[in-house]
């Protein structure tokens, strides 16, 4: 999005991993799927590795929005969605991390969501140090984002410590504006950049495209 890399003073860092966290029905996904597709279109290598939703169920998503239209033309191109399944592969979060740090070269690259890996941790110990290594890996990419869902608005992350982790924290939440729900986003950290900290920005999804508003939400 054009108006978040303005925010970002130039968009996401390179070399560096983002949180992405929110409630329910915020827009993490979608916002996450047209960060790859910006990469895919200029011939970057993306990849989404979804621990919840199957490859088909994404692309779905994306057919009632017309800026994420090209999400097929790119699939399997320069785009890839890998489909993990935690629960039925018994896939610990001490495999994953070594699937991960095997995985070739990309460019862009996100994991949704980490409270799945948090769930298949032995502990919560134990899940901020794989959380470490995961971290490691994905900085050899060029932007990277790990989604998270929160149960309030006021939580950062799943509470495995994942926003004193990453480099940077992107939150995605509704907000009541004259008694109507709005989806915003806020930047609460994000090193090596300059931004506009902790300042609401209003996110619009509809059908034709997922983008920030020029004014800020008061």
């Amino acid at each position: 999005m054009k108006k978040l890399d303005r925010l970002l003073s130039g968009g996401y860092p390179e070399n560096a991993v983002v949180l992405l966290s929110g409630g329910p029905g915020t827009g993490k996904t979608l916002v996450a799927l047209k960060f790859l597709l910006e990469g895919a279109r200029k011939g970057e290598r993306c990849c989404y590795i979804t621990l919840n939703e199957k490859k088909e169920e994404l692309v779905k998503a994306c057919d009632s929005i017309k800026a994420l239209a090209d999400i097929k033309k790119c699939l399997d191109k320069t785009l890839a969605i890998e489909y993990i399944p935690m629960g039925q592969s018994n896939l610990s979060m001490k495999r994953f991390v070594e699937i991960l740090g095997n995985y070739p070269k990309i460019d862009r690259i996100v994991i949704d969501n980490v409270n799945k890996l948090l769930m298949f941790s032995e502990n919560r110990k134990s899940y901020r140090a794989y959380l470490i290594d995961v971290i490691n890996s994905l900085k050899s990419t060029r932007a990277s984002l790990l989604l998270c869902e929160t149960e309030n608005d006021e939580k950062l992350d799943s509470g495995g410590q994942e926003a004193f982790e990453c480099d940077g924290i992107v939150q995605l939440l509704f907000l009541e504006l004259e008694e109507k729900p709005m989806r915003a986003l806020i930047a609460h950290k994000m090193r090596y950049t300059k931004f506009d900290a902790k300042l609401p920005h209003e996110l619009l999804i509809d059908e034709n495209d997922i983008r920030l508003t020029e004014t800020k939400v008061i």
